[in-house]
């Protein structure tokens, strides 16, 4: 019998290649895998699934006129899939649009997805109870699927990024890669670092800067802190983590995150606080995770990550850590919740 087809929304998204990945091992697996578009509802068959990735990209405008008329097809579109027989899911990367956060039109927006979803997927147990209560709804309609390792995606030009910055290749190069944005604490780790009592120690910031978002300019003229505050190319994230030696993630919330998987992929070390996802993926021969009720936690988690760096070269912490990350078994995974 011929498989249902798989309807990605989206299929690919600009930096970020997560929907890429899990599309391309569900099709390994022999499924059809198609970037939705509103010409496919009138194709649409019993059990086809759309599966949702980030629903403000189908109900959001540019305007409000643009926003009311995404939002009447967007609901329209759900109903029509329904009517169809096809199943819907939702993998919830974030309950709440990172630009706008928590508002009624996006909870009802959301609602009536939930109200049509077979299942809703996340990426690790502690967002299931926030889910849970926010839309009313039994945990046994949550399914847990982690988020897949990004082993041979990124290949490097071979440049030496610690020249680029002239960063002193002697130097111990704590990092934090992705959106720099408030929600992250870039700017709790710029105290953090500025307190370190380490003239070896530089700390290097690449990603793209929230508008407004002042970080302070006393602290980015330090000969030790280096940033680029533009998005870090494909090509060129092999050759970033290559130049450095730890990671740090000191987020104040999380849903999901890339940069943890990244940082595992590359085997490298990570600081984050121990709260919802982290926890969960990052293990402590991965990582130093400190509570983030403590003033000093961040500081002294810098610290003995810097102290712990010959048992983190050791490395088998990240091979059993990406095992459970592998595409192939997340693929079947996603296939018999699809099939149930």
């Amino acid at each position: 019998m011929e498989n249902p087809t798989v309807y990605m929304l989206p299929k690919m998204i600009e930096n970020n290649k997560f929907n890429e990945l899990l599309s391309d091992s569900i099709e390994n697996k022999g499924w059809e895998v198609k970037q939705f578009t509103k010409r496919d509802l009138l194709k649409l068959k019993k059990n086809d699934v759309l599966h949702f990735h980030w629903p403000s990209f189908y109900y959001r405008g540019s305007s409000v006129l643009t926003t009311v008329i995404k939002s009447i097809l967007y609901v329209l579109m759900i109903c029509f899939a329904r009517l169809r027989g096809a199943k819907l899911f939702w993998t919830v990367h974030n309950i709440w649009p990172h630009n706008s956060g928590k508002t009624r039109f996006d909870y009802w927006m959301r609602k009536i997805l939930v109200q049509n979803c077979s299942k809703l997927i996340v990426m690790g147990k502690p967002l299931i109870s926030e889910i849970c209560s926010t839309f009313g709804i039994d945990s046994s309609r949550i399914e847990v699927i982690p988020h897949g390792h990004y082993k041979g995606v990124y290949q490097g030009k071979g440049v030496n990024i610690r020249s680029r910055f002239g960063i002193p290749e002697d130097s111990y190069v704590y990092a934090f890669f992705g959106q720099v944005s408030p929600y992250k604490g870039v700017d709790d780790l710029l105290e953090a670092f500025k307190d370190m009592d380490s003239e070896q120690a530089h700390l290097l910031i690449a990603g793209k800067k929230v508008k407004d978002y002042d970080l302070g300019d006393e602290f980015l003229k330090s000969g030790h802190i280096h940033t680029h505050f533009h998005f870090i190319e494909d090509d060129e994230y092999s050759d970033y983590f290559d130049a450095v030696d730890s990671i740090i993630l000191p987020y104040k919330q999380i849903a999901t995150s890339g940069s943890a998987i990244l940082a595992l992929t590359f085997c490298k070390p990570v600081v984050a606080p121990r709260i919802g996802l982290l926890e969960e993926y990052l293990p402590e021969d991965c990582a130093v995770l400190y509570e983030p009720s403590d003033p000093d936690g961040l500081l002294k988690a810098m610290n003995m990550i810097r102290l712990k760096q010959s048992e983190f070269q050791e490395g088998s912490g990240f091979v059993k850590a990406l095992e459970r990350l592998d595409w192939p078994v997340i693929a079947q995974r996603t296939l018999t919740l699809y099939s149930s």
